[in-house]
């Protein structure tokens, strides 16, 4: 889905440490494609793994937010271009990718589920504070 983005991609994640998924959204972002980020707080700011792919975000500017609001940011979704939703139970990880029972519901083309979809993604980006790269 992000691979296919033409416009924006906004994602919303508890653990964000996969290398795949960083490239995909780097890739996009040289596309033209406006891409935002919101992952949470504890479960990535202390990781060393979270940090790495955070920094190589906003390192390839793309704008990186923390929610540290909640218990956890259990959010794993990904909207595109106001029309698409990825989500489910995948974590945006190495192990959601290759050791875990995970499952992901792809919805192509419902611009209004992708609008609520966005309501809240808007709101957990707002309650963020910005990713600086330490690197």
């Amino acid at each position: 889905m992000i691979n296919g983005a033409e416009r924006e991609v906004r994602l919303g994640a508890y653990s964000f440490t996969s290398p795949e998924i960083v490239k995909a959204l780097v890739a996009a972002e040289r596309r033209g494609v406006d891409v935002k980020v919101v992952v949470d707080k504890k479960g990535n700011a202390t990781n060393s793994s979270s940090r790495q792919a955070l920094n190589l975000l906003v390192n390839s500017r793309i704008p990186v937010r923390l929610n540290g609001k909640f218990a956890i940011h259990h959010d794993k979704y990904v909207i595109v271009d106001r029309a698409h939703v990825q989500t489910g139970s995948f974590n945006y990880s190495r192990s959601a990718e290759t050791r875990n029972s995970e499952n992901v519901l792809a919805i192509w083309n419902v611009p209004e589920l992708a609008q609520q979809y966005l309501k809240h993604w808007e709101s957990r980006y707002a309650a963020g504070v910005n990713w600086k790269s330490d690197y």
